[in-house]
């Protein structure tokens, strides 16, 4: 009787961290919505003849700040601007920003990972460290 007892409020804890999360994500899903919602308005705002591109915002490569220290608002993230390097396939692509440019270089060990700066090598390096050289 009483395990069964301990065994019942065992799972209305557990409904109860599932309901909060629940809500939470409900919360977080909401936030979302809106975010989305400013964003399409203020890219059907733009002028026409920008068509589909974004302000030019800083990148990690263009070597300003301290990657380390650097994080933007959420609010302040914008979508890249259209690289037209993207469709040369010869164009190598950075595996830390996803920046395709032709001053990427080779990982210096193992070749196999593409970075566009020594900031993005240094910030991919947790990621690519176990799998790099073998």
């Amino acid at each position: 009787m009483e395990e069964q007892l301990l065994q019942l409020e065992i799972m209305d804890l557990g409904l109860t961290s599932l309901e909060a999360m629940v809500r939470q994500q409900g919360l977080q899903n909401a936030h979302m919505e809106a975010r989305l919602s400013m964003l399409e308005k203020r890219m059907s705002s733009s002028s026409p003849h920008m068509g589909s591109m974004a302000p030019k915002k800083l990148t990690c490569s263009d070597g300003k700040g301290d990657p380390g220290k650097t994080a933007l608002p959420l609010d302040e993230v914008e979508a890249p601007e259209l690289n037209p390097l993207a469709d040369d396939p010869a164009t190598p692509m950075c595996d830390y920003c996803f920046l395709f440019s032709h001053k990427c270089f080779p990982c210096p060990r193992c070749g196999r990972e593409w970075y566009c700066s020594a900031a993005c090598q240094r910030l991919r390096y947790h990621c690519h460290a176990s799998r790099c050289g073998q």
